[in-house]
């Protein structure tokens, strides 16, 4: 029989065959657990979907999204996330399941692996035809506990059942006397049970020596003959074997910011004619999540919601909109909306500095070639007899000094990342943004946190600039209200479609 996975998260989830062992199996006198074979056979039958990352999170008691609080590096993709509501934490499994004609899958937690303060929710699914992919839930049992997973910690077990087996059998209940070979078998075991438990706390005994009786565990039967041929005191299942096609090796290419598909530096030669064309922002109108410097903490709190992406380690962003595609400051003919404030990643477009291999302490300005707003009949021409003109020079400057500002924030979010001081938006967005794909997994500072950072070093983050600019993100809050009512307003302002007769 086969069982396929079809893997649609890049190199995917993590599969193992699930192993008869258990930590808290181990821990037991003499691993005295190990004893019992029904155990041993139930921990094995199946396989194990891993968790690709460490992470911890709480229950508040809530029933809404934002009241589970997951605390993770990771980054996105690799996370449990918060779906349902109702304190049930979500996993992913990145892929799809096949099994053969007739035969389910039968999805929950490893057995006889208890976690405290959640519990697996089971599920039973037709997957020899369902072309879905499927969630693996747990519900936490109690509020404020943190519960944590351990990367590589099993969060899903699976194994096939087939259909239709079950509605056939007819269940029924009969008096042990009405089969007299089993009651026999039943009365023998019992007595040698007495027997052996009253003997083996005496000393020397054969029993004492034996430790534990091994009927069923060899599978015998009271007569020592074998109770079925097919009788298992092992499984051995198998890994799961990798067939997907491996992509031929290419050098990595570099990772270029929002905005940017082709950079190229900036010629004399080859772009002597071009000028620039200054105030349309049409090519932000589709970003709602726009990259920012601490420096600018202060001034975009007073348009923006501030918050940090979910990634390892984290980038700053301020929120310009609710759904992917929209940024609701940027109208069709490419306005940004008036008085609102406009990132520095915004206004750097199309340039960007660009570092030389032979001399790395040397920039060059690059620009995104295929921009729109680098124009020959723009009259604000980038060079003039050969030489940058005064925008062009004064662009190269901005970009420098924006990279610079940049890898100073990456600095501040190694430190916001390794004194804990982010939780999830959810905590503070509208409930009805909570559940948005582009929300759900944004952080925001958790103010307590942040006041209850050590005095020292509460003072050096005061010298540097960063209290400030932290405080300012903290103050950004309300504006997740005001980017909800900006959305009202524009839904409002949409023409309507005309409607059909009846």
């Amino acid at each position: 029989m086969k069982l396929v996975f079809y893997s649609f998260g890049g190199d995917g989830v993590a599969l193992r065959p699930a192993p008869a062992t258990r930590q808290w199996m181990d821990e037991t006198s003499e691993a005295f657990a190990y004893r019992c074979l029904p155990l041993n056979i139930a921990n094995a039958h199946g396989w194990e979907i891993l968790a690709p990352a460490a992470f911890s999170a709480r229950w508040t008691g809530g029933d809404d999204l934002t009241s589970i609080d997951i605390r993770c590096a990771a980054e996105q993709t690799m996370r449990p996330t918060s779906i349902f509501g109702h304190g049930v934490l979500t996993f992913h499994v990145g892929g799809v399941f096949r099994t053969e004609p007739g035969w389910n899958l039968h999805v929950g937690g490893s057995p006889n692996h208890p976690k405290d303060g959640i519990c697996p929710l089971t599920g039973v699914i037709e997957t020899d035809w369902a072309p879905y992919s499927f969630t693996m839930n747990w519900r936490f049992t109690r509020p404020d506990h943190w519960v944590s997973f351990d990367e590589g910690e099993p969060f899903c077990y699976v194994f096939p059942v087939q259909r239709g087996v079950l509605e056939p059998v007819q269940p029924e209940i009969r008096d042990m006397a009405s089969n007299p070979q089993l009651q026999a078998e039943f009365t023998a075991w019992t007595e040698a049970r007495r027997s052996f438990i009253d003997h083996s706390g005496v000393l020397g005994s054969p029993e004492a020596r034996m430790r534990w009786q091994k009927y069923y565990y060899r599978g015998l039967t009271m007569r020592g003959e074998p109770g079925v041929k097919d009788h298992q005191a092992k499984l051995r299942l198998a890994e799961f074997v990798d067939n997907r096609e491996k992509p031929a090796a290419t050098e990595p290419k570099p990772l270029l910011p929002t905005y940017y598909s082709k950079v190229v530096p900036l010629s004399r030669a080859k772009h002597a004619r071009l000028g620039l064309r200054e105030g349309n922002y049409a090519f932000a109108a589709t970003t709602p999540i726009i990259h920012l410097a601490a420096a600018e903490f202060p001034i975009a709190a007073q348009t923006f919601p501030l918050a940090f992406t979910d990634s390892n380690p984290p980038r700053a962003i301020c929120v310009a909109g609710t759904l992917p595609g929209i940024n609701l400051h940027v109208d069709e003919a490419g306005n940004w909306r008036s008085g609102a404030y406009i990132p520095a990643a915004v206004r750097r477009f199309p340039f960007i500095t660009m570092t030389n291999r032979e001399q790395p302490d040397v920039l060059t300005l690059g620009i995104e070639e295929g921009s729109a707003l680098l124009d020959a009949e723009a009259p604000a021409k980038l060079f003039e007899h050969g030489e940058m003109t005064a925008l062009c020079r004064q662009r190269l400057g901005f970009a420098a000094k924006l990279a610079q500002e940049f890898e100073a924030t990456e600095s501040l979010c190694d430190q916001l990342l390794a004194n804990g001081l982010l939780m999830a938006a959810r905590a503070v967005v509208p409930p009805r943004l909570a559940g948005r794909s582009l929300i759900r997994e944004l952080r925001v500072i958790d103010p307590e946190r942040l006041d209850a950072l050590p005095a020292k070093l509460r003072e050096a983050w005061q010298a540097n600039g960063w209290l400030a600019a932290l405080t300012a993100h903290v103050n950004s809050a309300p504006n997740w209200q005001r980017l909800l009512a900006l959305e009202d307003e524009m839904a409002v302002a949409q023409p309507k479609e005309a409607a059909h007769p009846a």
